[in-house]
């Protein structure tokens, strides 16, 4: 968690925060308005007269790939998540205006989209999860998709006097903001925005916590990629509209569950998501009608905003200091692959494609059901520990040694440099500072995601490379200047 870099307690740096929601933002924007199920693509298509849905699938195949790809070379080579944030934007921009001219190149070019947008998106987790301390990163995301989707819902309304292919040209606009943005938020990241421990190599992180939140994820994802694909145009034309309410449901409904889950802990936002959706469905189940409608969307939207802003939040919160792209990148695989199951599914069996609305519904409502027994209460939802170090009732820190006053990040490793008889290694030097800080062993074990045994382990290491005795001799020649303890 953030513990391991204290600098982020200081706040989020204000010149690199907007850059960073501005160019998640745009992407999303642009994502959520042309390939995933997009109105503009699938306005395109209907006036090409091609099918659709293939370009489509091949879309999210690529992105799941470019998702796992990506996490892990980021974490191995900068520079390749450095070139993410500059150029992912400006191709997914230049691919798409040659869609929009020659939709039949499609089955080429949105495999390449998935790829690129996965690129950039896992470019940007390292940079939003240094800037942005635990307790304020709900709320600091919810600009994202709520930009995202206020733009999908005004081209949804539908702009008919304009040619299809010039109204995907022009759902590609918010990527300019992402074009403009991401080399400023690369460069001044570098500069200082990241710590030096998030631009290491390191080795394969711990996805034990992602294996637990994964099968809660998985299940409510699949049930998204049925209702994308057949609820939602089931419901669109029982209200007799191409608008989707559930857009401004979703987009009322987000900052309000980030002030939850920033001020409370994500575990209530994981739990109002599949209840919401599951209510949802058993309303469509039980009232076909248009007022049912309008009911089941603005639940519906409500529901899925709840789970991604648990999945984005709680992927950062689980991801190690290093390593953050790669748990990132597979995480989101847990979004992205059960969409693509669940819509594949639907599309492809002809049996599943032929269910009475009714049916369905009571389908979807069993598979929130399976979801709820899937869920596990782990330490990711939790933040006890971000709490303790910010002085929040409910934690019990290590009252053995003085709080010191926060220094910075960079002032720390200056430090450990000049008393360290041999250079302490990145897990080392995260060891290091959380005792600076005052955390306890089992803190520290929580944090970092590791037994007690292998934090005991580095502490030691610590002491030895140092030069010190204990916690209290390294804090007084950490804080004192560099001058090695007893």
């Amino acid at each position: 968690m953030d513990a391991a870099s204290p600098h982020a307690h200081e706040g989020p740096d204000r010149r690199l925060l907007f850059p960073a929601i501005a160019f998640l933002g745009g992407v999303f924007a642009w994502l959520v308005s042309v390939p995933l199920f997009g109105p503009t693509w699938l306005g395109l298509a209907a006036a090409a007269r091609l099918q659709p849905a293939v370009p489509i699938y091949l879309f999210l195949g690529g992105h799941a790939l470019g998702l796992a790809g990506s996490g892990l070379i980021s974490d191995i080579w900068a520079k390749f998540r450095q070139a993410g944030l500059s150029w992912a934007a400006p191709a997914c921009f230049v691919l798409t205006v040659l869609t929009a001219f020659a939709p039949e190149i499609a089955v080429v070019t949105f495999p390449l989209l998935g790829l690129l947008a996965a690129w950039g998106i896992v470019a940007w987790a390292p940079a939003f999860r240094s800037l942005v301390p635990l307790r304020r990163r709900s709320l600091a995301f919810a600009g994202v998709p709520i930009a995202a989707n206020v733009f999908k819902y005004l081209w949804s309304l539908g702009l008919g006097h304009v040619p299809a292919a010039w109204l995907l040209i022009l759902a590609t606009l918010p990527l300019l903001g992402s074009a403009l943005y991401g080399p400023r938020l690369a460069r001044l990241a570098l500069a200082g925005g990241a710590p030096p421990a998030a631009t290491q190599a390191v080795s394969f992180p711990d996805l034990r916590p992602l294996w637990l939140l994964a099968p809660f994820l998985f299940v409510v994802y699949l049930a998204a990629g049925v209702t994308y694909s057949a609820v939602t145009p089931s419901l669109l034309r029982v209200l007799h509209t191409p608008v989707d309410p559930s857009l401004l449901a979703y987009v009322a409904c987000i900052p309000l569950l980030a002030l939850v889950g920033d001020r409370t802990t994500m575990r209530n936002v994981a739990v109002a998501g599949p209840l919401l959706l599951g209510g949802a469905f058993l309303a469509w189940a039980a009232s076909p009608t248009f007022d049912g409608a309008i009911v089941v969307q603005i639940l519906m939207g409500a529901g899925y905003a709840a789970m991604d802003l648990l999945t984005w939040v709680a992927l950062l919160e689980i991801a190690p200091p290093h390593g953050t792209a790669t748990v990132f990148g597979i995480g989101l695989n847990m979004n992205v692959l059960p969409i693509l199951i669940g819509a594949g599914l639907q599309a492809q069996i002809p049996l599943l494609a032929h269910l009475p609305s009714t049916t369905l519904a009571g389908g979807m409502l069993f598979l929130m059901l399976v979801a709820v027994a899937f869920f596990r209460d782990t330490a990711l939802l939790v933040r006890n520990a971000e709490a303790g170090a910010s002085g929040t009732p409910g934690d019990s820190p290590d009252i053995s040694m003085p709080k010191p006053s926060a220094p910075s990040f960079e002032h720390l490793c200056a430090s450990l440099d000049r008393i360290a008889v041999t250079p302490l290694s990145p897990r080392e030097l995260d060891v290091a500072c959380l005792v600076i800080q005052g955390r306890s062993v089992a803190e520290m074990a929580k944090d970092l995601m590791v037994s007690e045994n292998t934090v005991k382990s580095h502490l030691a290491n610590v002491y030895r490379k140092t030069g010190t005795r204990g916690r209290a001799g390294l804090s007084a020649s950490v804080l004192t200047g560099g001058d090695k303890g007893p």
